[in-house]
């Protein structure tokens, strides 16, 4: 975490952020060498904090980063590399653990009163462009409805990198990217 201290060398102050591998902020010094996130366009970063859905979309902005968006299964690819990278190779037992799924930026449009229309597009309102994501299991988005609402934001799969229909109140890692006018080709 940020806490500003002074190097006792130099007399120089923590001015500078970085993110480290375990998906956690700190303050650095300026005279140590790191890479900008942001000059890997097309790669996420999965931040292994449990936050809602929505709270993981202000984090992402934030942190001047946006919402991951997948639009083909070569982005899902480097999602798993990311959430790898980031959150190591083994997973919970339990399926449905949290810590086993990975929040998005994909969510399902509602309608008026509140009610899944069975489209899906990205946080930022542009269209989800994968034609056939890869949603877990034949029934997959089965749009639940509870107490709490309907299904409709998309969590990664770190065991199988399939999607599935979740819902809002769940406390997940996530996924940011840079946002799309930071690179300066378009890699997508």
């Amino acid at each position: 975490m940020p806490d500003g201290e002074q190097d006792k060398k130099t007399k120089l102050f923590q001015d500078k952020v970085s993110l480290s591998k375990n998906g956690q902020w700190d303050d650095s010094l300026q005279y140590k060498e790191m890479p900008y996130a942001c000059n890997y366009c097309g790669k996420y970063i999965v931040i292994n904090h449990h936050v809602k859905w929505k709270h993981a979309r202000k984090l992402c902005q934030d942190y001047g980063l946006t919402m991951a968006k997948i639009n083909s299964e070569q982005d899902n690819n480097e999602l798993d590399m990311a959430a790898k990278l980031m959150m190591g190779e083994q997973t919970e037992h339990r399926r449905f653990n949290d810590s086993n799924w990975i929040w998005i930026g994909t969510r399902e449009v509602m309608d008026e009163n509140g009610i899944g229309t069975g489209v899906w597009e990205h946080h930022d309102g542009t269209p989800l462009l994968w034609e056939t994501p890869g949603w877990d299991f034949k029934r997959q988005p089965d749009n639940w409805v509870r107490k709490r609402g309907e299904q409709q934001a998309v969590a990664f799969s770190r065991i199988n990198k399939k999607w599935d229909d979740s819902f809002l109140h769940k406390k997940r890692p996530f996924a940011c990217m840079c946002p799309e006018e930071a690179c300066s080709t378009n890699i997508y």
